[in-house]
């Protein structure tokens, strides 16, 4: 009783052909087991079209893919050119040892002049102390500029920062200090990765009359990093600032003539160095060298940099100022890193 009519196939989708189902008796059309022929469904197809779009947009997603390693492939290539590439104005070595001593005798007679109106200060203050006028040509504010060169040379020699220096030698080599664009830029080798790295601080003096470094920008090479790729540096350098900074403080002393031994300079340094790495201003404090006698410390009221200039002015520190001076650097708390 089961009539057989041929299947008709158009996109994989079977239909029965409507002419000769037309044809097929009514009571013929039950099959065995089921009240009608069953109309031939086209899930076939849908399930196919489904697939096809699965595929269509797994291969958008491989070529999405790939165009994103190639770019970070390419990014990190150009990345480590210019991680491991030497900025245009680090030039450590770029004055010969004549010239060297040149820039530092220069930067020397700079400071005589500064040395001349600490002198010229202190000697008025014994002179009140011992019951003379206070003269009205005594000497304010003194500003004086010094070129990078002459800072790189008269750093090299002073004794003074073989002793700051050890705190940054194991990991920092060749320092070096560029003025340019309104930043002081610190700069050196960093033997663990063989790059430049450089620190380039704003600073000025704020409206309460503290120093702040302010720090701007920080590269590897030429490459721009956020400032957080160089906590690791900053921890190693304050954590042996911190080893050193309880005996700097502790042995630190300013005789009632002013004049400072080296632990109170390494303290102040110290400190500084401390603050500027946690963001925060510091005292304006800093010394100058009295000729055949030691280092006096001295206020700063300006910094100004200019395009490889930096300009200073400076004022003497009274007797209750070093005093307050002598006792911060004793008895205040050792800044901790953030």
């Amino acid at each position: 009783d089961l009539f057989t009519f041929p299947l008709c196939q158009t996109n994989d989708v079977y239909f029965a052909h409507e002419s000769l189902l037309a044809q097929i008796p009514s009571k013929n059309r039950q099959l065995r087991g089921s009240s009608t022929i069953p109309k031939i469904r086209h899930d076939k197809a849908l399930d196919f079209r489904k697939s096809n779009e699965m595929l269509k947009w797994f291969r958008r997603i491989l070529v999405g893919l790939a165009i994103l390693l190639l770019m970070t492939a390419g990014l990190v290539i150009v990345g480590l050119r210019m991680m491991y590439r030497t900025p245009d104005w680090y030039h450590p070595q770029s004055l010969n040892a004549e010239q060297r001593l040149a820039a530092a005798q220069s930067a020397t007679n700079k400071l005589a002049i500064l040395q001349n109106g600490t002198a010229f200060a202190r000697a008025e203050e014994r002179a009140v102390r011992n019951g003379a006028t206070r003269q009205s040509t005594a000497p304010g504010g003194i500003t004086i500029s010094f070129s990078d060169d002459e800072l790189n040379a008269l750093m090299s020699q002073w004794a003074v920062w073989k002793s700051v220096r050890a705190g940054y030698e194991k990991f920092l080599s060749e320092p070096y200090l560029v003025l340019q664009d309104g930043r002081l830029i610190l700069a050196g080798k960093l033997p663990e990765i063989d790059t430049i790295a450089s620190l380039h601080f704003e600073p000025t003096i704020d409206q309460d009359g503290r120093l702040n470094l302010k720090l701007a920008r920080v590269l590897a090479g030429k490459l721009p990093l956020p400032q957080a790729a160089m906590s690791t540096y900053q921890k190693q350098a304050a954590q042996a600032l911190s080893l050193r900074l309880p005996r700097w403080r502790q042995r630190a002393s300013i005789d009632p003539t002013g004049l400072a031994n080296s632990d109170a300079v390494s303290a102040v340094l110290g400190t500084l160095i401390m603050h500027a790495m946690n963001h925060e201003s510091a005292d304006p404090v800093v010394f100058m060298e009295v000729v055949s006698k030691g280092r006096v410390p001295v206020k700063l009221s300006r910094v100004e940099i200019g395009d490889h200039l930096l300009t200073l002015t400076v004022l003497p520190m009274t007797a209750d100022e070093r005093g307050e001076l002598l006792r911060k650097i004793r008895e205040t708390d050792i800044p901790k890193m953030k």
